[in-house]
């Protein structure tokens, strides 16, 4: 699963990619070799980029890949029922409050990967995804990936001299 996810990110490099001679099949196993376990870890992948940057792209790109992931985003709340999005300011709190209850009720019911479609440009903002991880049932079987950054060169003017890109955090 990893290794597909990691592909997606080279279907959507904005430099021209070369030729990649193909692969040989690889070699059958030797004869009594154990079949390749997968994974059983769960994943909780939070997108870090500024508006714009193509996060929303990556998400669709890795739920092509993924169909059974889940994408929440914030900005979902804004969107009113004919689908014109409507921003308002006042309600932001109560639409990342709204977001991380149905992340946390998709991690709860097993879901994976979960995909959090958010700027995310500051610890305070995944903070809470994060402490899903540690608080739900199932945190022995979550990964959590928050070093996801996706950004546009053309952006660099836009990133403010107070450090929008913390360290990343991992847990594993």
């Amino acid at each position: 699963m990893e290794e597909s996810f990691l592909e997606s990110f080279g279907r959507l490099s904005l430099q021209q990619q070369q030729q990649q001679q193909p692969r040989p099949p690889a070699p059958p196993p030797p004869r009594g070799t154990p079949p390749r376990r997968h994974s059983f870890r769960k994943h909780l992948y939070l997108l870090r980029g500024l508006p714009g940057s193509g996060k929303t792209t990556l998400a669709r790109q890795l739920q092509h890949d993924f169909p059974r992931a889940l994408i929440f985003s914030t900005d979902d709340f804004f969107f009113r029922e004919d689908g014109a999005y409507e921003f308002n300011p006042d309600f932001l709190e109560e639409a990342h409050e709204w977001n991380q209850k149905r992340a946390r009720k998709a991690m709860r019911n097993g879901i994976s990967p979960i995909i959090i479609d958010n700027t995310n440009l500051h610890a305070w903002e995944m903070k809470p995804y994060a402490v899903m991880v540690f608080q739900t049932e199932q945190k022995n079987l979550f990964r959590l990936e928050m070093d996801m950054v996706v950004f546009r060169p053309e952006m660099a003017d836009s990133v403010s001299e107070e450090g929008l890109w913390p360290t990343p955090i991992r847990t594993a």
